[in-house]
């Protein structure tokens, strides 16, 4: 008998066949498409020629890492035919975490579309049943941006349940055009993208990956109501165009801390409604707004569900962020490290490693991570306030700060930006100076074409220090770290490549 949930995903196509069998419901930037007639004709025929479940486990299937119409087909019909499926971003994780994950994971092959439905292709790997938590229908890995990547083992609870927030919150109707330019390997477009394709029966559109190149002809010529962003993208495409088409309604972000500036610029810039989001791999949704309770600066209010409190220190001053402890019936079955056995959830609080604060509404505010911070002698210094300070320099396109070793003081900040030509590190240190305390002025600076984004678009603070500091010298002899700006300023040390790491130290 097939399962619940597996019931569910057939429904959902079955109904979209019978009531616009001949309107477009799947499509990709390379230009395949199916209407609902053809999507269930494919999806079930890919159930129909994979083996049905025996035992208590289901089998686990890996799905090709490319976005496009066969990709979710595939995925359509396994989850039809009552298996798991496994998502593991072969193009961007490195060969050897992409092996160790597939090792961990045990799929049982790699599926391909074939004329009959699908193929199921060996994979070479040590044989034996994956050992999933019960309930598992889905398994992502973590991007791997605050440490090795991870594996994510969903429930069809948690998965319909974020994806009725999504829809929820964005408002997305039964066939309106939704464009999603980040990897469907990842939970967030996951759970906004899919999940709302398949409960709502709105119109997905998939491209390969994020283009600020061919964004805006992508959006204008399928007419896009909705799209997904992450703040990366929103900044990149601020460079880019100073118009969006009129048929976008409303564009989300999540992923990661979206600051405050950068929202009121893209609103001013575009008059389109940025809806900011809050969540994780591991957690689901955790906080939210729908258009008409969004606030420039907070990511909303707690879920329905889930638990969100702030822990701060006993001696932090007013208003000093906390770390964000959530708790919800919503999040993932399990993790498992590479190796490892699976590590349980439940309904227990979780340390986010996020820092943040509620205000007087009972919205909560983002102020980066916990292990980004960068500890100068004793004072916590957030990258993001650094940040803004240097994104607000006329000609600074994107600023990324880092902690780098310092033999004095423990660690100093150091930055990576992209700028005009004009912009260069000389001028942006002397003007930091006179605005910024000492602590926080960076020692290191590079200067780059572009900042390097994951296939999710987040950027990973800890990959980018690690490719610009690895041929640094070790951390410099103890010294002062008085910089006066009234005082000649000695130069700091700068680098300048096209590419992160690319053309020896700084200096």
């Amino acid at each position: 008998m097939a399962s619940e949930f597996a019931q569910f995903v057939e429904s959902c196509l079955a109904r979209r066949a019978s009531r616009y069998p001949h309107r477009l419901a799947l499509a990709d930037t390379g230009g395949a498409m199916l209407d609902g007639r053809g999507l269930y004709e494919q999806a079930r025929a890919v159930a129909r020629s994979l083996p049905p479940p025996s035992g208590t486990e289901p089998p686990l299937y890996l799905l090709p890492s490319a976005n496009g119409v066969d990709k979710i087909v595939l995925w359509l019909g396994a989850w039809m035919a009552g298996a798991a499926v496994l998502n593991i971003d072969m193009d961007y994780l490195p060969a050897e975490t992409a092996r160790a994950l597939l090792a961990t994971a045990r799929p049982s092959g790699m599926l391909s579309l074939a004329p009959s439905g699908a193929q199921c292709l060996p994979l070479a790997q040590e044989t034996g049943a994956p050992a999933m938590p019960a309930g598992t229908v889905l398994v992502n890995c973590t991007s791997g941006t605050t440490g090795m990547p991870k594996l994510v083992y969903q429930s069809a609870t948690a998965l319909r349940h974020n994806g009725d927030v999504s829809a929820r919150l964005m408002e997305l109707d039964e066939g309106e055009p939704c464009l999603e330019v980040r990897g469907m390997n990842w939970y967030s477009a996951q759970i906004l993208s899919l999940m709302p394709f398949l409960s709502v029966g709105t119109q997905l559109h998939v491209a390969p990956r994020f283009s600020a190149s061919k964004l805006t002809g992508w959006l204008a010529e399928r007419e896009i109501r909705f799209m997904p962003m992450v703040p990366s993208m929103v900044r990149i495409m601020l460079g880019v165009v100073r118009g969006l088409p009129a048929s976008l309604a409303r564009y989300s972000c999540s992923s990661s801390e979206l600051a405050a500036s950068l929202w009121q610029r893209a609103e001013e810039t575009w008059s389109i409604p940025l809806i900011n989001l809050y969540g994780s791999s591991e957690l689901g949704w955790i906080c939210g707004s729908d258009e008409g309770a969004r606030q420039i600066g907070r990511v909303g209010f707690p879920v329905a569900g889930v638990r969100v409190a702030v822990r701060r220190e006993a001696d932090a001053a007013a208003g000093e962020p906390g770390r964000i402890l959530v708790s919800t019936p919503y999040a993932a079955l399990a993790t498992r490290a590479v190796g490892g056995a699976a590590q349980r959830l439940g309904d227990t609080q979780v340390d986010t490693q996020d820092l943040g604060c509620f205000d007087a509404t009972g919205r909560l505010a983002l102020m980066g991570r916990a292990d980004d911070m960068i500890l100068r002698g004793g004072v916590n210094i957030h990258p993001s306030d650094i940040e803004r300070h240097i994104e607000q320099v006329p000609g600074v396109r994107q600023a990324v700060v880092f902690g780098v070793d310092d033999a004095t003081y423990g660690a100093v900040a150091g930055c990576a930006f992209t700028g005009a030509p004009g912009v260069q590190a000389d001028d942006l240190a002397i003007r930091l100076a006179t605005e910024l305390p000492a602590a926080w002025q960076p020692v290191y600076w590079w200067k780059l074409d572009s900042i390097p984004l994951a296939a999710n678009g987040k950027i990973s603070r800890r990959q980018l220090r690690q490719r610009l500091t690895e041929s640094l010298p070790p951390p410099l002899a103890p010294r002062s770290g008085r910089r006066s700006a009234a005082a000649p300023l000695e130069p700091p040390c700068a680098h300048t490549g096209a590419h992160p790491g690319g053309g020896g130290k700084a200096g």
